[in-house]
Formats: C-alpha cells, structure tokens, sequence
C-alpha cells in the first residue's frame, strides 16, 4: 500500500491512498467466489456458473462489495500507521480504478487538534457574588404580596378602566354555519394585560357594569387556536361586574399569614437566607463557566467542524424542545431558522472548544472515572425518574448512553480539578446591601 497524507490544515486531513494490484484482484477472486456460491445464472445449475461469468453479470455488485471492503480497511491502516485521531468516518472521493491496475482513492476526515495547553493551573476568576441586596428582598416581599392580593368588587359606579378586571359573558360567531359558536359565562378579562386581546381592553374600557359591547376581531392566519386562525369573530360581550386586585399591606399581619413568622423582619430573614441558599447553588457552577471561558480565550487552536455541526443540532433541538415545553408550536413561528443556525455557530464552536479543553486536562491529569461513581449517577437518575435502577442503565445501554454518561462525570471531575487549582479572587461586593 501506497499512501501520502495531505495537511489541509490542523484538523482538516486528506490522504491519497493506492492499494496494490495484487491485492485487488485477489479481493475481486475471493468475492466473485461468493458470488458463485449462490448466484443463478441462466443456463448454469446454481453454483456451477463460471468465475469468469459471474464477473462480467455481477460486476457492479462486485465492484462495490469490492470498495465496501478495501476502502475503510486501508485507510484504517493508513490512519493507525501514522497514529492520527480520527474525529468521523471519512468520505472516499476520485476512486479511480481499472482492470489491472492499482485501486487508487481520496479520503477526506478530520482529526481531533493536538492541543499543548499549559495555563490550566491558577486560572484567575472571580467567584460569584451570592451576596442579598435589599432591593431582592422587596422584589420579593412584593411578590409575596402579589400572591396574596384579593380580587375585590368595585363598589363605585365607575367605568372600566386599565388594571381592573372585568367580569364578562359573551358569545362569539363566525359567517360559517358549521362553526360552533364560542361562549363563556363569567369570566375574568384583565384590562390592559398582555394575554389580552387588545380588541377586548379596547372595547370594554369605558364600560360600565350591565353594558354590552358588540365587536369583530379577525385572528391572524397564524393564531395557535387553530379553530379560529384566519377567521373573524363576531363578540356580543356583556359586563357583569367589575373587580380590582386588592393589594395587603406589607406588615406583621402579612407576615403572620405566611407561617411561622411574628414579624415581617423575621420574613425578610427567611427571604434573605433563601435567596442566598438559592444564589450559592448557581454561583457554584458560574464560577465554573467563567474558568472554563478564561481557558477558551487564553487558548486558540482550530476546532473540527463536524464536531460544531452536530453541536449545532444539539443545541437546535434544545432550542425546540423548550419551545414545545412553553405550549409554543416551533412550525408556527415566523422566524428565518438558518439563521438562528448560523447566530448559534459562534456558540457551538466555543461549546466544542470547551469540551476538547476538557478532555486535555482530563487525560494529562489521569483523571478517571470508577465505577461506583457511574453506579452513583444512575441511582441519583433513577430516584429523579422515579423507575428501578436497573432499567435506566438498560436504557443508558443503549445507543452510547453509558459512555456519555462516563463523559459528563469525568467533565464534572475534571471542572473541580480546575476550581481546585484555580485563583479565585473574592466577589465584588455590591454597593447595596
């Protein structure tokens, strides 16, 4: 065998590989024989048909079974000649072959970068401030608040206005016969709130208590009621009543229908510690996403594209998955999808950027993973999922599933070999306290 291996650049490898006559003709023997074993040529018992026919009947056949086989063999052995880490299976390209003569092709692959990293000893970041401010602990009293507040009749004779909540009955028709027509009996329409069609805030401000209001709105083609998308409705809506959140006061009394608190300041304690309990179990994994981001800004070398083009797809179908977790149809949004694409390269390039990084520091440092500590994480999943533990790692069995699993604890491992190691300076702390 004949190879040369051509650099294109760091990752990105070609080599031009020639495979002896010799050896081809005899692969084209031994499978042409196989060939002869089962075939059913015409005017030959079966198996008793002549190589030489079974060449010339079955020589597409042939030739790929041929490639099938010499191909990926040679260029493995090319590859494990020159100890080269081959990232993906290679794409076989100018396959040049003839009848006596050598069998000559192309492979283009990528490989894994041979990185010489040195700086992942004292890598200086900052932790993160889990520090309460005084500013959090409203925010949080007021949602507390929030939660609390009552829904109260206005007893004023007044009109509707923005904020007050409209007790409404209505029905709605389209022009098709075969719609059924769409009613509610009492029903809450908060004025001026997002969720609210703007039709409704529009027409019912200014409404007194026993008015009605007639009304069409034409819904957009894309509305995700799909039985109303692209229809227009005629409402007939009547106000029942008028209500308006009443707010409790912020004082012991609030405190007190809370739980076991006598005082609102003994409450503030409480949110304080539980936004710090809260702040200290992100900062933990943040300071850990700062070092790795210094490592990737003190580090460049070249990254393999299939590697950030499956990180892509990682990252696309993360995107839809949340999409579909928050009621949202991804099909029905209006959005240019290649270009999100594209917007997320930059991300995946850093994503792979930081895994390779890691498995650096992992082989350099010898940092392994045993196997009680696997045994651990799918306890930890099986309680989480609540099934029997032995049908998670069935299930992790499958398609690779343990071997990622092993990666992302030694990931982990090696993320606290680098926060052992590194120089975390004291968090910035915040002028309000």
């Amino acid at each position: 065998m004949k190879s040369e291996l051509i650099d294109v650049s760091s990752t990105k490898k070609n080599l031009d590989i020639e495979i002896p006559q010799d050896v081809v003709d005899h692969e084209i023997q031994h499978i042409a024989q196989e060939f002869a074993r089962r075939a059913k040529v015409p005017g030959f018992r079966p198996g008793r048909a002549p190589i030489a026919v079974v060449k010339t009947r079955y020589r597409d056949e042939i030739m790929s079974e041929l490639m099938h086989h010499l191909l990926p063999k040679y260029f493995s052995d090319a590859v494990e000649e020159r100890k080269l880490e081959v990232v993906h299976t290679p794409n076989f390209e100018k396959i040049d072959y003839s009848n006596g003569q050598p069998l000559r092709f192309k492979a283009v692959f990528e490989v894994y970068p041979e990185l010489d990293i040195s700086n992942y000893v004292g890598v200086p970041v900052e932790e993160v401030s889990v520090n309460v401010t005084d500013v959090e602990i409203e925010n949080s009293l007021k949602k507390i608040q929030e939660d609390m507040a009552e829904m109260v009749p206005v007893e004023e004779d007044r009109p509707i206005k923005e904020g007050d909540f409209a007790e409404i009955s209505f029905q709605g028709r389209t022009a098709s016969a075969d719609d059924e027509p769409i009613v509610a009996d009492k029903v809450m329409c908060e004025i001026g709130a997002r969720t609210t069609l703007k039709e409704f805030t529009d027409n019912l401000t200014g409404a007194r208590i026993g008015e009605e209001k007639n009304f069409n709105i034409t819904y957009r083609q894309d509305y995700p009621g799909k039985a109303l998308a692209g229809k227009t409705v005629e409402y007939q809506v009547k106000v029942e009543g008028i209500k308006e959140k009443k707010l409790p006061e912020i004082n012991d009394e609030l405190a007190q229908g809370c739980g076991d608190y006598k005082t609102v300041d003994e409450l503030k304690t409480k949110i304080s510690a539980d936004i710090e309990k809260h702040k200290s179990s992100h900062a933990h994994e943040q300071t850990r996403e700062k070092l790795l981001e210094w490592l990737e800004d003190h580090n460049e070398f070249e990254v393999p594209q299939i590697l950030v083009e499956r990180q892509l797809e990682t990252r696309l179908k993360r995107l839809l998955r949340d999409l579909s977790r928050q009621g949202i149809n991804p099909q029905r949004l209006d959005v240019d999808w290649a270009k999100i694409r594209e917007d997320q390269r930059s991300h995946a390039v850093r994503d792979v950027k930081g895994s390779l990084i890691l498995e650096f520091v992992a082989g350099k440092e010898n940092i392994m993973v045993e196997d009680y500590e696997i045994d651990t994480e799918i306890e930890s999943i099986a309680m989480e999922t609540q099934q029997p533990k032995e049908k998670v790692r069935e299930v992790l069995t499958r398609d690779t599933g343990l071997d990622r699993l092993k990666g992302q604890i030694r990931n982990r491992k090696t993320l606290d070999f680098l926060q052992d190691k590194a120089q975390i300076q004291p968090a910035a702390r915040s002028a309000e306290s």
